[in-house]
């Protein structure tokens, strides 16, 4: 039930969620004052989440920052977590489509290739509430590896967990069990990875951050991105307050 009110929940709260709610009021209201304040609402949420200069500055704020990983002293598997990596519904079915949040794969590959890590745990699988027809994304992740080189042996997966809760969760035993002694590298995206650590830390995980796929970047002070609204800074805006919401939710549940 959390995890169906949780997605529920955090739709409404977004950007276009709050718009939508926004305008259907203003449409439907018969209040001129309402009206007028719905769409001046509109208006100013449209302006502030889809501004490049304030996306740029909350994501600075919130990501975890590059990290150079040293010379291993022993044994590293890298643990990446799934969530937008990969276009699970993707036509034909006979490819493979990599989603916005790919970076998180590719990081774990060029560790892999660089000799930083030894071992490559897939977190995830189906995490969406309607549709059970679709491609399970712990498995496409884990067959694009192993065509990028990666020996079948070398990665493993975890196709279970359906939030970072259950990433946690389900990781956890593995990593105990079979991984003893290894470092844990945990990989996801930077605006992700505070709750990602929460998680494993509740579960008695202590992991090495390893952030990629950055929202956030140098400063731009041209007028366009301080002043009109812009489709990339609404998608930052997006997963930022999406993630906002879910470490507070989490936090409320006790998962961190």
């Amino acid at each position: 039930m959390f995890y169906f009110l949780s997605k529920v929940f955090s739709f409404l709260l977004m950007p276009l969620g709050l718009l939508t709610i926004l305008l259907l009021v203003a449409i439907l209201t018969k209040n001129h004052a309402r009206r007028r304040k719905a769409l001046l609402s509109a208006v100013v949420l449209l302006l502030i989440t889809g501004n490049g200069f304030i996306s740029n500055e909350v994501a600075r704020w919130w990501e975890i920052p590059p990290v150079t990983l040293p010379a291993p002293t022993r044994p590293r598997i890298g643990v990446v977590l799934t969530g937008g990596m990969m276009k699970v519904d993707g036509e034909p079915r006979n490819r493979i489509y990599l989603g916005d949040q790919a970076d998180r794969m590719g990081q774990a590959l060029l560790l892999y290739k660089a000799g930083q890590i030894q071992k490559i745990l897939i977190s995830g699988g189906i995490g969406g509430i309607f549709r059970s027809d679709v491609a399970n994304e712990g498995q496409l992740t884990r067959q694009f590896l192993m065509l990028a080189g990666v020996p079948a042996q070398d990665v493993l997966l975890e196709n279970r967990s359906r939030n970072t809760h259950e990433n946690a969760l389900f990781s956890a035993p593995i990593l105990q069990k079979r991984f003893n002694g290894y470092e844990y590298v945990l990989i996801t995206s930077a605006w992700h990875m505070r709750r990602a650590i929460g998680c494993f830390e509740k579960q008695h995980m202590a992991v090495t951050p390893y952030p990629a796929a950055f929202f956030g970047g140098p400063r731009e002070f041209a007028p366009n991105h301080l002043l009109l609204p812009s489709e990339k800074a609404l998608f930052s805006s997006y997963w930022l307050i999406h993630e906002l919401v879910g470490y507070t939710a989490y936090r409320v549940a006790g998962y961190l």
